[in-house]
């Protein structure tokens, strides 16, 4: 596969930045990692079957492959503990589509 552009939001900037360094380095390397091979995270089940993972130490990055777009768009990093509630909270939290 072909180099993927990774796409992340400023939320996400946030996170990262704040990190403590070895853990921001071993992020920033885990995401170049996942531009050139994205496969090498797991999928994700649930209400979260769109989106894959990938272990850094005992942070995780949440992602989603857009093909269409050549993009790896970072949805969230952060801590094993929290990050599928917080995740799973904010697919709650968005409107539903209804048809009209």
């Amino acid at each position: 596969m072909r180099l993927l552009a990774p796409d992340i939001p400023p939320h996400v900037s946030d996170v990262i930045r704040r990190l403590p360094p070895d853990v921001k380095h071993s992020v920033k390397q885990a995401i170049r990692a996942l531009a050139q091979s994205p496969q090498i995270g797991a999928p994700l089940i649930g209400e979260l079957a769109s989106l894959w993972k990938y272990r850094v130490r005992r942070f995780r990055i949440v992602y989603e492959v857009d093909r269409a777009h050549r993009a790896l768009r970072i949805v969230a990093v952060g801590h094993r503990a929290v990050i599928y509630d917080e995740l799973s909270q904010s697919a709650k939290r968005k409107p539903s589509e209804q048809p009209g």
